[in-house]
């Protein structure tokens, strides 16, 4: 035993190694392993439009929230939410929602703190998701679909400078 700042002891417990607890041995393939893991993706990938769905009506309520407090909780909520999206958009086969989402979060991480945030500039990110979920751009999406990307980073690089 230890004696912490505060004069309390503090125990220290080593837990028992799992090596011996895992079979060097025996188990599925690599193949079968992969097979498995291929199909419980596929089936997340199609359960990705419908939480997606909710997502974005989630980020609405939250946008109306935020116009009407302006208050930094809500915004970290609406951040939270599109970054959590944009890290699964490409895995689950929505490189758009990963792109559009990256624009959001970098408007938000590297605006300046003394600026007010420019509410008009997250409802076009949402608006964006929300058509690239309407239209099912799945894969990197039509021309149309990536010229509204990069016009959504412009609109950051602008906001940001």
């Amino acid at each position: 035993m230890k004696s912490t700042p505060a004069g309390r002891k503090a125990e220290f417990y080593t837990p028992p190694s799992l090596a011996k607890k895992v079979p060097t041995k025996g188990g599925p393939s690599l193949e079968d392993a992969l097979r498995r893991a291929d199909k419980a993706v596929a089936a997340v990938v199609q359960e990705f439009e419908g939480i997606l769905g909710e997502e974005l009506d989630e980020l609405d309520v939250l946008l109306s929230s935020f116009r009407a407090s302006q208050d930094e909780e809500t915004l970290n909520k609406l951040f939270r939410r599109v970054h959590n999206l944009r890290g699964q958009g490409t895995t689950l086969g929505f490189p758009l929602i990963t792109r559009i989402g990256t624009s959001f979060c970098a408007y938000l991480i590297e605006r300046n703190p003394n600026r007010p945030v420019n509410p008009s500039v997250i409802e076009q990110h949402i608006q964006a998701l929300r058509i690239v979920l309407k239209e099912r751009k799945a894969q990197e999406g039509d021309a149309i679909s990536v010229s509204v990307a990069a016009a959504l980073e412009d609109v950051v690089r602008r906001e940001l400078s």
